[in-house]
């Protein structure tokens, strides 16, 4: 393109102006993970999205959530919408915000959505113009309270609980200072500090609990897992008696194939938001809207939620828990090196 450094008339004038403006609507696009602002698809125009979908043919979705729920949600949507392959990955803490982060670095296609409890990561996103919102139709009447940023919706919301082995524990437990009973000294599991989630969990426990119950807890010797899984199958298996931390969409199966372990719901409790948003630089735009449709509508949150092991954003869902029972923690207030700094705070706890 010809510089702009003067004109003979009128149309070379506007040819130049339209030039500039179209350079400088490019270089706002090639930002990473930027993107135009995306308005609320007409309902005529969702049948060309559904069709651009089927066309892409699969979508890839990153979660945090446990795999019995990304089984049944992928299972339910493959149904729902033939032809298009749900490829999901189950990648816990910060583990999927480095892999997206790596993947636009190097400009390589990856993860298309995104689920987690790391909101602030996607908060973060959604402020640049890193995320697509939700143009669907399920998008038109989705609860304003849990749609942050106009991006992110909050598509689930669990409560951490504890559990315990009924064969190895006889005194029930009720709360979480019955884990400082001589007993557990050296049959507990907790998790490693991997995750916002993670260090909330921690922090509420010190309000909640007492400023030196985290010293007490640590004096305990437990054995250090990574998340929610591994502490669920260690007490089932009797590798530990009890866990501090885990959620109900874990344990229940276990308990259900004859696991000996009750679940208790401490009083207070916390719980975490699981936020979902569309990466802008996703090879996949339709079947990405697609997917999301799906999980805020009200079938795909009957597949995420019904089992009653988690609460949905939405009233009358089958079997959910009733999300505003659940003091969910706020994101907001932690920053990107939260989880940083935090541990090595517990570290000097906890691998003494």
């Amino acid at each position: 393109m010809k510089a702009c450094t003067g004109t003979s008339s009128n149309v070379n004038s506007r040819h130049c102006t339209a030039g500039l403006l179209l350079l400088l609507l490019a270089s706002i696009s090639g930002t990473a993970y930027a993107q135009a602002r995306v308005a609320p698809a007409p309902e005529s125009s969702w049948p060309s999205v559904l069709d651009s979908a089927r066309k892409e043919g699969r979508v890839v979705l990153y979660s945090q959530q446990v795999p019995q729920q990304i089984a049944q949600i992928k299972a339910d949507f493959e149904k729902a919408f033939p032809g298009i392959t749900l490829e999901a990955a189950r990648l816990t803490g910060t583990a999927a915000n480095i892999k997206l982060d790596q993947e636009r670095a190097a400009g390589v296609d990856g993860g298309d959505i995104l689920i987690t409890g790391e909101v602030v990561w996607l908060a973060d996103r959604a402020k640049e113009g890193g995320l697509r919102k939700p143009i669907g139709p399920a998008a038109q009447s989705w609860p304003a309270k849990y749609l942050l940023h106009e991006a992110i919706p909050v598509l689930g919301l669990d409560l951490f609980v504890i559990a315990y082995n009924t064969n190895l524990i006889k005194t029930p437990v009720s709360g979480y200072q019955d884990l400082l009973r001589p007993e557990f000294k050296g049959r507990l599991g907790t998790t490693e500090v991997q995750a916002i989630a993670i260090v909330a969990f921690y922090e509420w426990l010190e309000k909640t609990q007492g400023g030196d119950f985290l010293a007490r807890l640590a004096a305990q010797g437990p054995r250090i897992y990574t998340g929610a899984v591994p502490n669920a199958q260690a007490t089932a298996s009797g590798e530990v008696a009890a866990t501090t931390f885990s959620v109900s969409a874990v344990l229940k199966p276990l308990i259900e194939n004859g696991a000996p372990m009750r679940i208790v719901v401490p009083q207070p409790g916390l719980g975490l938001r699981y936020g979902a948003g569309i990466i802008a630089g996703s090879r996949r735009p339709n079947a990405s809207q697609v997917l999301l449709d799906y999980l805020m509508s009200p079938r795909g949150q009957t597949a995420w939620h019904s089992q009653g092991i988690s609460a949905s954003p939405l009233p009358n869902i089958p079997g959910s828990q009733d999300a505003s029972s659940i003091q969910a923690f706020d994101p907001a207030v932690y920053d990107k090196d939260s989880v940083s700094n935090y541990k090595r705070k517990w570290d000097l706890l906890f691998r003494r």
